[in-house]
C-alpha cells in the first residue's frame, strides 16, 4: 500500500505550517485539501501558504481553476490521486493537507458512485434558484428529502442544487443514497492526524486572524477580482469572508458588522468541521502547542515514525 499522511484539523489550527514543517522534514510536498484554495485570485481570504513557502515545498491542487470553473470532491480524488502516484514513484511521502473533510475522505476512504450528476438538470435547477430564490428551493428539498434539507442552511444554494439534483436523477433522497452507500477499497496505507486545541483559543485565533486578513486587504482582493469580470453570484464568493465582502461592497452591510459575520460564520464553520473529524475513524488527534510549535512538530513526527516504522 502506498503511504499517505493526512494533516486535517479545524480552521486556525495551523495546518499548513505544520504541514511545511513537516514536509521539509521529510523531503516531501504536499497536497492542499481545500475547497477554496483551489481558485485562482481567492488568496487572503482563503489563508493561502505564501509564495516563499511555494517555492520552498511545492504545494499542489493550489491556484488550479479560474473563479467561474466546476471543482468537486470528485475532480480532487482525480488529481490528487495522480499526485499521490507520482510523489511515491519518487520516493516520497505525500503529505495531505487541509480542512475540507468530503476531499479528504474522497481520498482516504474513496467516493461513493452513487449518486450521479447531469448538466443539464443542473442547469434547469440554477435557473429556478434564481428565479424562485432559496428558500422555495429549500422548501422543495424539505419535500422530498428532509433529512437532507435538515442538514443544509436555506441560504446555501449550491447544496440545495446538488441534492435535488440527486433526487430527480435517481427518484431517491440523497441521505437515503449516502447512508447506503459502498467506498471503494482503499488502495493507501494512510495516517490520519487531526490538529485541536482549546476551544476559546481557537476562537480567539479565528477572530485575529480575520482582523489580519482584513488589514492584508480583504477588501481590495474583492474589488480586484470583481474587476476582471467575474461575477459575485459565483459559487466561490459564497465562501465566508468574500460573500460579506460583496455585500459590503453592496452597501448591504457596514464593514464593521461584515467583519462581525465573519468572524462568527468562521468560527460556526470551525465547529462543524470538529463534527465531522470526530465522526472519522482510525484518528490520531494532537494537541497544539501555540506558545511552543516545535512541540507540535516533533509530536507529528513521532506519530509518522511510529505509523510507519522508520
Amino acid at each position: 500500500m502506498i503511504p499517505l499522511i493526512i494533516i486535517a484539523g479545524p480552521t486556525a489550527t495551523g495546518k499548513s505550517e505544520r504541514s511545511f514543517h513537516l514536509a521539509k522534514r521529510l523531503n516531501s510536498e504536499i497536497i492542499s485539501a481545500d475547497s477554496m484554495q483551489v481558485y485562482r485570485y481567492f488568496d487572503i481570504g482563503t489563508a493561502k501558504p505564501t509564495i516563499k513557502d511555494r517555492n520552498t515545498i511545492p504545494h499542489h491542487l493550489t491556484d488550479i481553476i479560474n473563479p467561474d470553473e466546476e471543482y468537486n470532491a470528485g475532480r480532487f480524488k482525480k488529481d490528487g490521486e495522480k499526485i499521490i502516484n507520482k510523489l511515491h514513484a519518487k520516493g516520497k511521502i505525500p503529505i495531505v493537507s487541509g480542512g475540507t473533510g468530503l476531499y479528504i475522505s474522497a481520498i482516504a476512504r474513496g467516493l461513493s458512485m452513487a449518486a450521479p450528476s447531469d448538466p443539464e438538470v443542473r442547469k434547469n435547477l440554477r435557473k429556478s434558484l434564481e428565479k424562485e430564490g432559496c428558500t422555495a428551493m429549500h422548501n422543495e428539498l424539505l419535500k422530498v428529502d428532509p433529512d437532507a434539507a435538515k442538514k443544509i442552511n436555506p441560504a446555501d444554494k449550491f447544496r440545495i442544487e446538488r441534492a435535488l439534483e440527486v433526487y430527480y436523477l435517481t427518484g431517491k433522497p440523497m441521505s437515503s443514497l449516502q447512508s447506503s452507500e459502498k467506498h471503494e477499497i482503499n488502495q493507501y496505507d494512510v495516517l490520519y492526524l487531526v490538529l485541536n486545541m482549546d476551544r476559546s483559543l481557537l476562537y480567539q485565533r479565528i477572530n485575529e486572524r480575520v482582523n489580519r486578513m482584513i488589514k492584508k486587504g480583504l477588501v481590495n482582493e474583492v474589488k480586484a477580482i470583481l474587476a476582471r469580470g467575474y461575477s459575485d453570484r459565483l459559487k466561490p464568493f459564497q465562501g465566508i469572508g468574500y460573500k460579506e465582502i460583496v455585500q459590503y461592497l453592496r452597501k448591504e452591510l457596514a464593514l464593521e458588522k461584515a467583519v462581525e459575520n465573519i468572524k462568527k460564520e468562521t468560527r460556526n464553520f470551525a465547529k462543524r468541521q470538529l463534527t465531522w473529524f470526530k465522526k472519522v475513524s482510525s484518528t490520531k488527534w494532537i494537541e497544539v502547542d501555540i506558545e511552543k510549535p516545535e512541540m507540535t512538530d516533533e509530536a507529528i513526527y513521532t506519530a509518522v515514525q511510529e505509523h510507519f516504522n522508520f
